[in-house]
């Protein structure tokens, strides 16, 4: 985007005009390039900041990335530990409950 620029602050601020018979006026010509100055200032600065915005959010984009990548490694690791968990823990809630019945019936028949 810079490459396009062909004028600057210091070159329109140093321009100097040949002055003929029936020229423009200088104060009118001097006016209107200290609005143009100024305008070049403040798109300059504009594009500073602009440039340091956009560092600051490509940073905190990556670090954003970085934490997902992180994030998808964690969660593929606990789903993979709670699917060798699961069979386990059935298996020891069936026997927990075959465990149950068995002294339910065993209380049931001492009644009798």
């Amino acid at each position: 985007m810079e490459k396009n620029i062909i004028l600057d602050i210091d070159t329109i601020l140093n321009k100097e005009f040949n002055i003929d018979f029936k020229g423009y006026s200088p104060i009118e010509v001097d006016t209107f390039l200290d609005a143009v100055v100024k305008d070049y200032d403040g798109f300059q600065q504009l594009i500073l900041e602009l440039k340091n915005q956009i560092a600051f959010l490509q940073n905190a984009n990556d670090g954003l990335k970085e934490r997902i990548v992180d994030l998808e490694t964690k969660l593929a690791q606990l789903e993979e530990n709670n699917a060798n968990q699961s069979p386990v823990v059935s298996n020891l809630s069936q026997v927990d409950i075959l465990r149950r019945i068995a002294r339910l019936e065993q209380e049931v028949f001492n009644r009798k």
